[in-house]
């Protein structure tokens, strides 16, 4: 089950990452960014295997990674989401229950 951010987390600590920004998560959002792929059916049409879950907590961890001239923040790498957040966003995206997968 997603967390995000809660009354109770240091205000002083990250605050998440704004996917919609760049990526589309489901087909109900009306409003997301289109600098990133759409993320709707993430682990659906890729898999749900190990592979592709560290490939999703790699590239979140460190885009750069993956591909040099990356524009994705390297979340992980920067410390821009803490090692608990990635792993939740990773689980958000490999869920099979998650809104993302439906």
């Amino acid at each position: 089950e997603g967390r995000g951010k809660q009354f109770s987390d240091d205000v002083a600590g990250p605050v998440g990452a704004n996917c919609y920004a760049c990526h589309q998560l489901t087909p109900q959002e009306l409003s997301f960014g289109t600098i990133g792929p759409s993320l709707y059916q993430f682990a659906k049409l890729r898999g749900y295997g190990a592979d592709t879950q560290r490939y999703a907590y790699g590239k979140i961890f460190n885009a750069d990674a993956f591909a040099a001239c990356s524009t994705m923040p390297r979340f992980g790498h920067n410390q821009i989401l803490t090692e608990q957040q990635i792993k939740d966003v990773t689980a958000l995206l490999m869920d099979p229950q998650s809104p993302v997968n439906k």
